[in-house]
């Protein structure tokens, strides 16, 4: 064995996080050095990489899919084959199995990166990971037409219900517009917390969002094809939206939401995704396999009913269009949609909701008072 192969698994990890050729944010650092403590705990610290087989990245991965959700803040001085044991001992629920299959490709990266700096042979742990019960398309499913309904007819939303003559005026600005955005735009909930006021502009005489990465103000996108261009929503300009866009840029302030606070890892998202996971629950909307997210999927739904040809709709959603997230050759092709294009589709959004007719220019019915719920 040559020396440049004697590195154990400790060594390996700090080697592997310190590398001066990546960039990862604070949030994502954390969660390798999670993964880390899982296999070093399993294998130990000081086992040479070498010596690491299929069998022991087997006992990795059992330990993994015995581990309960939230293991390390509720058993913060266990160790987490001790916490496996005592949770197959106890029949605590395990973590989900896309949890599961999320550490082990943190792990498989971290021992492909040896590979290619010549400091281990192989990757032992490559395309081990647990069979996941739910398939892709059921993870998250849209909210149907009743949710919505509860949604809408909250008290964040009294706006909808007694708008005035002239403009809404909500009096939680966040609370409101961020759900409106996420369904008429399909913008992801952090790409819309995180929005400065120069997200939104005019281009050929449209107003857009801009849905870009800047790390010099923290904000962050999902992947490379997330940045992107969407035109407003006639819906959101009904709304009001450019109204507040417009007193945020003569108040001097950069954030679109200031009220909402940043949290350690600075994500504006945080805060609110516990706020909306509890308003789901209050409002009589929560169910299986929905949550924010279901909103994007709202949205392509509606893109589907549209008309909109798929290409088309892509480049709205930012969705890359392959699984594995990679670019196909004609994509790399032309320069994209023209804005008229684009909002030619986008308008094309809909929903028969009735708490959303007055942002369609459609006269509403009376609501259900029964759907209104206390914040």
């Amino acid at each position: 064995m040559s020396d440049q192969h004697r590195i154990t698994l400790a060594e390996a990890w700090d080697r592997y996080l310190t590398d001066p050729s990546s960039t990862r944010t604070h949030k994502t650092t954390l969660a390798y050095e999670t993964v880390r403590n899982v296999v070093v705990s399993v294998l130990g610290a000081e086992t040479l990489v070498a010596d690491v087989g299929r069998q022991d990245c087997r006992r990795v991965l059992d330990t993994l899919r015995h581990l309960p959700p939230n293991y390390g803040k509720k058993w913060p001085d266990m160790t987490p084959p001790a916490i496996a044991a005592m949770a197959v001992r106890d029949g605590l629920r395990p973590m989900a199995a896309a949890n599961c299959n999320g550490y082990m490709t943190r792990w498989a990266g971290m021992m492909n990166w040896l590979v290619k700096e010549e400091l281990a042979d192989r990757n032992p742990c490559v395309g081990l990971r647990v069979a996941d019960p739910v398939p892709v398309r059921d993870k998250r499913r849209p909210f149907s037409t009743g949710q919505l309904q509860r949604i809408f007819t909250g008290p964040p939303f009294e706006a909808l219900r007694n708008p005035t003559t002239t403009r809404f005026n909500p009096p939680c600005p966040s609370r409101f517009y961020v759900p409106l955005i996420a369904l008429f735009s399909g913008l992801r909930q952090n790409e819309i917390c995180q929005q400065t006021t120069d997200d939104i502009a005019d281009i050929d005489g449209v107003p857009c969002f801009i849905v870009k990465s800047d790390p010099t103000c923290g904000k962050r996108v999902k992947t490379a094809s997330s940045e992107r261009v969407v035109p407003v929503h006639p819906a959101l300009v009904r709304a009001g939206l450019l109204d507040h866009h417009r007193k945020r840029c003569s108040s001097g302030g950069s954030r679109m939401w200031p009220d909402l606070a940043l949290d350690r890892f600075g994500y504006a998202s945080a805060y609110f995704s516990k706020w909306f996971a509890r308003y789901l629950a209050q409002a009589g909307a929560k169910l299986d396999r929905t949550s924010f997210h279901s909103f994007r999927h709202c949205f392509r739904d509606s893109l589907r009913a549209g008309g909109v040809e798929r290409e088309l709709a892509f480049a709205l959603g930012g969705w890359s269009g392959s699984r594995s997230g990679t670019v196909s050759i004609g994509d790399l092709y032309g320069s994209g949609y023209p804005i008229a294009a684009l909002q030619d589709a986008i308008s094309r959004v809909s929903y028969d909701v009735d708490a959303l007719r007055p942002l369609l220019g459609e006269s509403s019915s009376s609501t259900p008072d029964s759907c209104a719920t206390s914040d």
